[in-house]
């Protein structure tokens, strides 16, 4: 004979009451607070996340002046990319010293009007690396489960948030098939409405967020999801002598709108960007194509859906008025269609901030006139 195990009361109300706390104090916090509109912001790069070489998780170079700075240049929100992998003990408890910086960056935001997008920019068993990459995380069950119990506990900790805080489920997924991310994402989205019913929430299309990729997204039958989707086209361009997809510091300068160099000799063996053409115009139209063709299906077929652009922008190799150009083509289609988004980044190798300190022409691209 099975029986079923008797649970004390307790165990069973007082969770329940404490996010019905939470939410009532988070319903009260937001009668009084500014509307936030998450429309024009920028992402803090190496931070809480891909923290490699001399770099440290949570490390003294960012905190609340910055946060301060970003604010006066226009911007209202940040988006906060975190390796949720650092975040969980050997146990699976969240450690809070991990957990303490995002909450600090919350504080500092809302005290300024700023909204956060909580980026779980790795998940165990995703990574959206080309080179060594793990994409087990779609197919295998027990790492889905695994992954469904960090989002879990992460989204019960901020639950008592106001609408000042987004959750997006996961950056650049990169699974072997379109179709495996969305029991994934459906996955990931049951475990944070447990305790965030109605907080927005963003999914995302398969191969690094990728335009092309969003007609093979099944959408959650939830009125609070959102899409982002992320724009670094041309490749040769924005990406210029990058190495880390296959570019040599070599490469000759290409300009935007340009032509795409002959590549011989400028690139290295993990090369393999079939698409990109010696000889081939780099235009704004080819940008303006890209835009109207996703805008396009998503008209059709998801015409309600918040969009977002989560990441766009120039590596540092490619000229200033260039910069500038790409980065108000891509900003200006994204506000014509009431899109928002996040540049990347703050104030690394594609920032709108210097190591001095002062704007870059990323920064006056995104907010000239």
């Amino acid at each position: 004979m099975t029986t079923t195990p008797i649970v004390p009361f307790r165990n069973l109300i007082m969770p329940a009451l404490g996010f019905l706390v939470a939410g009532v104090l988070a319903t009260a916090r937001a009668g009084t607070e500014p509307a936030f509109t998450f429309k024009k912001g920028v992402n803090i790069s190496h931070w809480l996340s891909q923290n490699e070489g001399a770099l440290s998780y949570a490390a003294p170079w960012f905190g609340e002046p910055d946060v301060e700075w970003i604010a006066r240049q226009g911007f209202d929100h940040i988006r906060l990319p975190v390796d949720f992998r650092l975040c969980f003990a050997a146990d699976g408890s969240l450690e809070q010293d991990k957990v303490r910086p995002i909450e600090d960056t919350i504080r500092w935001a809302r005290a300024r009007g700023l909204g956060v997008v909580l980026d779980a920019h790795f998940l165990p068993g995703a990574d959206f690396n080309q080179v060594g990459g793990d994409d087990r995380a779609y197919t295998d069950p027990a790492l889905q489960e695994t992954g469904a119990r960090c989002w879990r506990l992460m989204a019960r900790h901020f639950a008592g948030e106001g609408p000042y805080l987004r959750f997006e489920i996961l950056n650049e997924p990169v699974a072997r098939e379109n179709r495996d991310l969305n029991p994934f994402m459906h996955r990931m989205l049951a475990a944070i409405r447990e305790s965030n019913p109605t907080r927005i929430v963003y999914v995302t299309s398969n191969k690094w967020s990728m335009f092309q990729t969003v007609p093979d997204v099944v959408l959650p039958d939830d009125p609070n999801v959102a899409l982002t989707i992320h724009f670094y086209e041309p490749l040769i361009f924005t990406h210029q002598r990058a190495s880390w997809v296959g570019f040599t510091d070599s490469l000759p300068p290409v300009s935007f709108p340009g032509v795409v160099p002959d590549l011989t000799g400028h690139t290295l063996p993990s090369f393999n960007h079939k698409e990109i053409h010696p000889g081939a115009p780099v235009t704004i139209e080819e940008i303006q194509k890209r835009f109207a063709d996703v805008s396009g299906w998503l008209a059709v077929h998801a015409p309600k859906i918040e969009v977002y652009v989560g990441e766009f922008g120039v590596y540092k190799a490619a000229e200033a008025d260039s910069k500038r150009r790409w980065i108000a083509t891509v900003r200006t289609e994204s506000e014509s269609r009431g899109w928002g988004w996040a540049v990347w980044d703050y104030n690394d190798s594609f920032g709108v901030r210097d190591r001095n300190g002062s704007g870059t022409p990323v920064l006056e691209g995104l907010f000239a006139k």
